[in-house]
């Protein structure tokens, strides 16, 4: 009976911790174009959603000629009554997977967006946040897959953005996507 007993709780006690474990919440790290993203915010897992209120898709991307050359979006939103919220990518210049380091002051105002970054940015609830990418606030985004025939980009990211007028830091880790862009 002992020797039964032992294996039985052990196992019952992996259960918990993978219960407990916020990244088991998280999509699994695919290449296919299957419109997934997840990360840990602050150590809890968030995943896009659609919502009844929402029109678009809550994982995206774009890859289009611009004067820089072919610049990638990628964006991975919440939108309904309680939350509003979205993480965006952008990369200047992109033709060929690999390792991006965001770490330069993004001109997003000026419209140029000459620089590749990263953002998080919350409408609800209140108080709006706008958080970015930085000398001082460094991400970087890892892409795996960088398919043009079929369309397709995969990868994982990590950035430490703050915010704008506050100058606040939030941390987000284990970040992963799987995506269909549009050209």
């Amino acid at each position: 009976m002992k020797k039964l007993l032992l294996p039985g709780c052990l196992l019952l006690s992996l259960a918990a911790c993978k219960k407990d474990d916020p990244e088991s919440s998280l999509p699994k790290a695919s290449q296919e174009g299957k419109n997934t993203a997840g990360w840990l915010f602050d150590g809890k897992a968030w995943v896009p959603k659609s919502s009844s209120i929402s029109t678009g898709r809550p994982v995206n991307g774009s890859w289009r000629k611009t004067r820089g050359g072919r610049s990638l979006s990628l964006g991975f939103h919440q939108f309904s009554i309680q939350e509003d919220w979205a993480i965006g990518f952008f990369l200047p210049d992109i033709r060929q997977a690999g390792t991006f380091v965001l770490n330069q002051v993004p001109a997003i105002t000026s419209g140029l967006n000459n620089t590749g970054y990263g953002q998080f940015n919350r409408q609800r609830p209140n108080p709006r946040f706008d958080y970015y990418t930085g000398p001082d606030a460094p991400g970087r985004l890892i892409i795996t897959r960088f398919d043009t025939v079929n369309n397709i980009v995969s990868g994982t990211f990590e950035m430490s953005p703050r915010e704008v007028s506050t100058n606040a830091g939030i941390t987000i880790t284990q970040g992963r996507f799987d995506l269909r862009f549009e050209r």
